[in-house]
């Protein structure tokens, strides 16, 4: 919802119906004024700020805001990438709310990697400045979000080169070009559905997903093939997932620098593996929405599990969960995946800011009592 509204805010008529989003506009230039909102939403915020350089060269000042939430995550690397490229944009300690005037001219700048959303929205935008472009980028992580931007700029014929040697990726992009209008039918999100698929593995029964495709370059699908190292009983039939649950499972060690989203759901899945769990090298997944690294440390300490937490890793050792009181840090995904650490759980389990699913996954309570969970969501 924050995606719509913000983009509403730069022109576009967006009507939702019958699961279908229709979206008509002008193009460029895309005509903002005064403020742009865009809540809470790190894909959304970063992904537009780009775009105020595409307000054409007699744009004045505006000022980019986000909610709360989003203020305390840092972003002076795409602020000092968005001046390199013609942009002027002023900031209080690198985090927004942002002043932003200048046009997005193009040249050649470089973005650091642990977010892989700086990387993308340059990618997105710089197509349509007016010279031609050059990102670097060292020690590129989640590096699947960018393989799936990449996949975009294919089917919309954007002309682009990548070059990837010594640990730095090179990006050159050609100016001047633009995108065309498209119907597609968007593929199963494979963050979301991991709840759903851990659900499957660590409960009894049979669980049957549909409408996700393993052959997307969505990262998140590598949820499905660790599983399956761990001992999950998990089989794929054209877009149909069935999935037999409560097989054991063995603990393993998983390098997630490129799955960030999935370190929640893999810390719990830890708890019920036999031995134990390493999940490496996802430094990055301490500038999300919360640091996951210490909500999942700290939630599931509290809940009986044994987890050491280092400066990118996690180690969690398999063993019984207990009923808690446990902060969502108003996290969706720290809420979600602590929801199925409650519902393993001896015992009564309580999350706060549990409103937070709202983000990514309204439905998730709907869809988890389909599933047999005894779980319910009270707003406060």
């Amino acid at each position: 919802m924050d995606a719509i509204a913000a983009c509403e805010a730069l022109g576009a008529e967006i009507t939702e119906k019958d699961n279908r989003i229709i979206i008509e506009s002008n193009g460029l230039s895309i005509k903002a004024e005064g403020r742009v909102h865009t809540g809470n939403s790190g894909v959304t915020t970063h992904f537009l700020m780009p775009v105020m350089g595409l307000r054409g060269s007699k744009a004045g000042m505006i000022t980019f805001d986000c909610g709360a939430q989003m203020k305390e995550r840092p972003v002076e690397s795409l602020v000092s990438a968005l001046q390199d490229l013609g942009l002027k944009v002023k900031s209080e300690y690198g985090h927004c709310p942002l002043r932003i005037s200048g046009e997005l001219m193009g040249g050649k700048t470089s973005v650091e990697g642990r977010n892989s959303q700086y990387l993308s929205s340059l990618l997105i935008s710089l197509p349509c400045a007016p010279n031609d472009s050059v990102v670097m980028v060292n020690d590129l992580k989640e590096r699947p979000y960018v393989e799936m931007t990449e996949s975009w700029l294919r089917e919309q014929g954007i002309a682009y080169a990548h070059e990837k040697k010594n640990g730095r990726d090179t990006y050159r992009i050609k100016g001047g070009q633009s995108y065309k209008p498209f119907t597609k039918t968007i593929p199963g999100d494979f963050s979301s559905a991991s709840y759903l698929i851990a659900a499957g593995v660590l409960f009894d029964g049979e669980v049957v997903l549909k409408g996700l495709d393993v052959n997307d370059p969505q990262g998140d699908r590598a949820l499905v093939e660790l599983l399956k190292e761990m001992g999950a009983r998990i089989e794929m039939k054209g877009n149909s997932m069935s999935i037999q649950g409560k097989h054991p499972l063995k603990g393993i060690k998983i390098d997630a620098s490129a799955i960030p989203d999935l370190v929640p759901t893999l810390a719990v899945i830890g708890t019920q593996a036999k031995g134990k769990t390493e999940i490496v090298n996802v430094g990055q997944a301490r500038i999300k929405e919360t640091d996951r690294l210490r909500s999942m440390t700290e939630g599931l300490t509290a809940m009986g599990a044994k987890v050491i937490e280092g400066n990118d890793s996690l180690i969690v050792q398999g063993g019984k969960l207990y009923g808690a009181k446990v902060h969502g840090y108003n996290d969706h995904r720290t809420v979600m995946a602590l929801t199925l650490a409650g519902l393993l759980a001896d015992g009564e389990t309580w999350i706060d800011t549990a409103e937070a699913i709202e983000k990514t996954f309204p439905e998730f309570v709907m869809v988890m009592k389909k599933l047999g969970a005894q779980l319910n969501l009270k707003k406060e």
